[in-house]
């Protein structure tokens, strides 16, 4: 298919309502998406899809956010309907689900916490509107975030109650959509956090939602708590906005990112123990290779520095000791407050090379 302005590059997808793809304008050189609404087997159907047109057409013209594909036009060729919009660049969460499972949890919780946002600015306009069919493949992944698209069965909502009546037929997808939707119930809001909740949901086990799913290894209970809140069965009991989703998932990243900080922050401390602790040992080695035993003829041991004989007093005074355990490695091993702990060290060695040298422990 290809019209008077726009070649077709390649298909993007396809839903309940038309086909989508990718485009370039003969005018312009520009990439586009463009939709073409698919065409009715009856009367019925083809006004229902009259309106969700005209209704698509009219969401596409108040969204004004880089969260969202902005509308460039809607024409009328061959008795077809089209409407040319944003070519996002990036890859869907459908894609990338397919090909690398599920995400880290705190990348799933990132980008969730984002694309409520995303909700947060549709459910915030005047008039609002809701999306209704929040899924991985209408979701595109970018180098600044996420990205919502395909608003075919948006609606607007009522400014004052913020629901919107969904007796329509529904083409949704099981799993995503909020089981009001299937009923033919009002719409409002909550009815979007149930389809992040799910989408929230496959991110962090990788497959699409069902009951009784169980929380993966590595997943934080509180994170996978947001996530069965938002997809309870009663709206009553769920997050009453995107706001309040976002929130929680924002507290949670705020204090994952602390408790790693804390973390790294006593890292660095028990390393830093343990470098003390191995400048000592060190240290204490050091010491040993550095006096050569000899024999005294007073009492059969003793220990003499290299290149001169230690004198008994020396040694029972520690003099000599001293000119070891003041030396720079000494010195390193007893900042950071371990200097104690050197000191105590030095005691020891010091009673055990006064006890080697023929002196009562105690000789001071």
């Amino acid at each position: 298919m290809t019209t008077e302005r726009y070649r077709i590059v390649k298909k993007l997808g396809e839903g309940g309502w038309g086909r989508t793809y990718l485009v370039r304008d003969r005018k312009l050189g520009k990439l586009w998406a463009m939709k073409e609404w698919k065409e009715q087997e009856s009367e019925e159907a083809d006004a229902d899809r009259e309106r969700r047109r005209e209704e698509e057409f009219r969401i596409l013209r108040e969204l004004d956010s880089p969260c969202f594909p902005r509308l460039v036009e809607c024409f009328q060729e061959g008795g077809k309907r089209y409407l040319v919009m944003d070519w996002i660049r990036g890859t869907t969460l459908e894609e990338r689900l397919a090909g690398g499972g599920a995400f880290p949890w705190r990348e799933a919780a990132s980008h969730a916490a984002l694309l409520c946002g995303a909700l947060e600015k549709l459910h915030g306009g005047n008039p609002p509107i809701l999306h209704l069919d929040l899924k991985p493949s209408n979701i595109i992944l970018t180098q600044d975030g996420p990205r919502l698209i395909d608003f075919g069965s948006a609606v607007f909502a009522d400014a004052a109650g913020g629901g919107a009546d969904t007796e329509r037929p529904f083409a949704g997808t099981p799993g995503f959509a909020a089981p009001e939707l299937y009923q033919g119930r009002r719409a409002d809001e909550r009815s979007d956090v149930y389809g992040l909740g799910a989408v929230l949901r496959a991110m962090l086990t990788g497959r699409r939602p069902r009951e009784g799913q169980e929380k993966p290894e590595g997943v934080p209970e509180r994170l996978w708590g947001i996530t069965e809140r938002a997809l309870q069965r009663d709206r009553e009991k769920r997050f009453r906005n995107a706001g309040e989703m976002k929130l929680a998932l924002e507290e949670l990243l705020d204090e994952g990112a602390d408790e790693e900080t804390t973390g790294e922050r006593s890292g660095k401390e028990r390393g830093g123990r343990i470098l003390t602790g191995a400048a000592i040992l060190g240290a204490a080695l050091l010491l040993l290779l550095s006096l050569s035993y000899v024999r005294n003829p007073e009492s059969g041991n003793a220990f003499t520095l290299p290149g001169q004989a230690a004198r008994k007093e020396e040694i029972c005074t520690g003099k000599r000791l001293d000119s070891v355990f003041h030396s720079p490695v000494w010195e390193l091993a007893g900042q950071e407050g371990e200097r104690g702990r050197l000191f105590g060290i030095r005691y020891l060695f010091g009673q055990a090379v006064r006890e080697a040298a023929g002196y009562d422990a105690d000789t001071r």
